[in-house]
């Protein structure tokens, strides 16, 4: 099987913002080349490192956002340097940056300076794009979560504790996403065309669009949303929906609808555990009645309180889904890799890192395919360690050239 980018070449300056992306298309089965500096990718020092020792081939960040992919380490401060990215450029189909707005101007790097390539398309995801007022922000993963409204959402029902931003550079990736959605868009437009284009993209709009139904429950109805603890923000407060279970788990009691079959089940459940209570009331038997009285009461969230505090996780789950309710175990993500669910779906993949003599499982894509495959390639790279190969392979230099430019700190 062949990858949906397969005989692309991507060339990506390196950069948190913007290497989830490059992961994906590396994954996809394009060729990245990722230029980094002599000291590294930002990406490499985030930790957290292997046996946490502080080094730029030990993050385990990088590994996970940067599978695939090959190394070109470089100073593209140095004019010498910026000649070899922009011979590069004329050999790429896709070129992916984030650098500040006006930087790569600066290099000759720019869109207009490489556009000789009519092919390329030129992909630069920013913090707020190439235009307008707050263009020059300075900004970081969890500052793109609390303006682009993520954070008010997320947290706790308590109103007197802080909001939050999830862990996991949610904000880079939903820039990433669209990126990659503006670079696939583009590849089309140039099979029919056959010329390149330039894609700008902000992450702090795609933050904007992905607040759930906070903007259009506001703009429609002027309503603002409650933070839920451990559920979707809503226009009212709800009841806790994680329930402690008799083993010391937790699990995410989400009701929408009873029909009958549930319904049945359910009390037949609560009659086991001897909370049944008044439920058995035939007043129950009207679906709108027993609908009416979770949303607006307190009888069926108690008795589905008792039952949960009476049974343990893994029956409540798998108990629930046979009686077609939708309750979910809440459990460490750790603990995923365990699961038989994703082993039949051959969801892992294990990729070789020769200096652990061993490999390591990675998640393959999300999806998968009959005729295409979408899953890492590779280990991620070790700091420079294509450089020569690329600048030989690609661009023609000699050995003597190579080792003129290393002992001059251009290359690495």
């Amino acid at each position: 099987m062949s990858g949906v980018y397969e005989g692309l070449t991507v060339v990506e300056l390196a950069d948190r913002r913007n290497q989830w992306a490059g992961k994906l298309l590396s994954d996809g089965g394009a060729r990245v080349i990722q230029i980094e500096p002599v000291g590294g990718s930002p990406g490499r020092w985030c930790g957290p490192f292997l046996k946490d020792e502080v080094d730029p081939n030990h993050c385990l960040d990088y590994w996970w956002n940067n599978t695939g992919k090959q190394s070109v380490a470089l100073d593209i401060e140095r004019q010498p340097a910026q000649d070899l990215v922009r011979k590069l450029l004329t050999r790429a189909d896709i070129f992916l940056e984030s650098t500040a707005p006006g930087t790569l101007a600066k290099l000759g790097l720019d869109y207009g300076n490489v556009a000789g390539n009519h092919a390329l398309i030129y992909a630069s995801l920013t913090d707020f794009g190439q235009d307008g007022p707050w263009r020059d922000l300075q900004m970081n993963d969890a500052a793109h979560l609390a303006l682009g409204g993520q954070m008010s959402s997320t947290g706790y029902s308590d109103a007197t504790v802080t909001p939050i931003g999830g862990q996991g550079h949610q904000a880079w990736h939903m820039g990433c996403a669209f990126v990659l959605h503006g670079i696939t868009v583009a590849l089309f437009d140039r099979m029919m065309s056959g010329e390149g284009q330039y894609i700008d993209v902000s992450i702090h709009d795609a933050c904007a669009i992905g607040t759930e139904g906070a903007v259009p429950q506001w703009m429609y109805y002027g309503e603002t949303m409650y933070r839920q603890t451990g559920m979707h923000a809503a226009p009212r407060r709800l009841p806790p929906l994680e329930l402690p279970t008799a083993d010391g788990m937790y699990v995410m009691a989400i009701n929408q609808a009873f029909n009958q079959r549930s319904w049945d089940a359910l009390l037949d459940w609560m009659d086991e555990k001897g909370v049944t209570g008044e439920l058995r009331d035939p007043k129950y038997q009207e679906e709108s009645v027993r609908t009416a009285e979770y949303r607006e009461g307190n009888i069926i969230r108690d008795a589905i309180r008792q039952l949960i505090a009476a049974s343990n996780g893994e029956e409540c789950f798998h108990r629930a889904q046979a009686s077609g309710i939708s309750w979910a175990v809440i459990r460490a993500a750790e603990e995923n890799y365990e699961i038989p669910h994703y082993e039949q779906r051959d969801y892992w993949r294990q990729v070789e890192h020769p200096q652990l003599g061993r490999a390591i499982p990675y998640p393959r894509g999300p999806f998968s395919c009959d005729e295409l495959q979408i899953e890492p390639r590779g280990r991620a790279p070790h700091l420079g360690e294509h450089t020569e190969q690329v600048l030989a392979d690609d661009l023609g230099l000699t050995p003597e050239e190579i080792a003129a430019l290393t002992a001059a700190g251009v290359i690495k």
